[in-house]
């Protein structure tokens, strides 16, 4: 029976893949963690994607940015809890680049997304009043080649480009 006031999901993973040991691994309910499985796994998506889906879905305002506030806090703790386990140093320069973010490398689009502008004080937003003295502005800015070839790094390092056959 299908209840349209539930959303199921489901997936399978070959059992030798590192999907497959991150299941087991939440399945055994590490850290003493109290929520069971699909708990586990609907908090690690809330934590990445409800400042992002609830954007979309055109909520503005204080309230997105608290429920932002909750998931970055959320993230730099799973970020800080890898770190220490992995014996990984901060990065100075992920550090500095946060910092210096600048409200024009993001391109505003005419319906919500997640590529609105960000302002220096980290709001969120797409209007177009914002954008239009920026409008003759190169728009490639935000798509440099230093951008891409970082992107380019960050895909081959999680494997992501033999995927696609890239």
């Amino acid at each position: 029976m299908n209840d349209s006031r539930y959303r199921v999901v489901s997936f399978r993973r070959p059992s030798d893949s590192a999907d497959a040991e991150v299941i087991d691994y939440l399945r055994s309910k590490p850290l003493n963690l109290k929520e069971d499985y699909s708990e586990t796994i609907t908090s690690t998506l809330k934590k990445h994607w409800l400042p992002l889906a609830l954007f979309s879905s055109g909520l503005r305002g204080e309230e997105l940015r608290q429920i932002g506030i909750w998931a970055i806090s959320q993230l730099e703790a799973q970020i800080s809890m890898i770190r220490r386990t992995c014996g990984i140093a901060p990065d100075p320069l992920v550090v500095t680049s946060n910092i210096s973010m600048q409200a024009s490398d993001i391109v505003a689009s005419d319906s919500p997304s997640i590529l609105g502008i960000i302002s220096a004080d980290q709001q969120i937003s797409s209007t177009d009043e914002e954008n239009e003295d920026h409008e003759d502005d190169d728009d490639n800015e935000f798509l440099s080649s230093q951008n891409y070839q970082e992107m380019t790094d960050i895909k081959r390092m999680f494997g992501w480009d033999k995927q696609n056959g890239g």
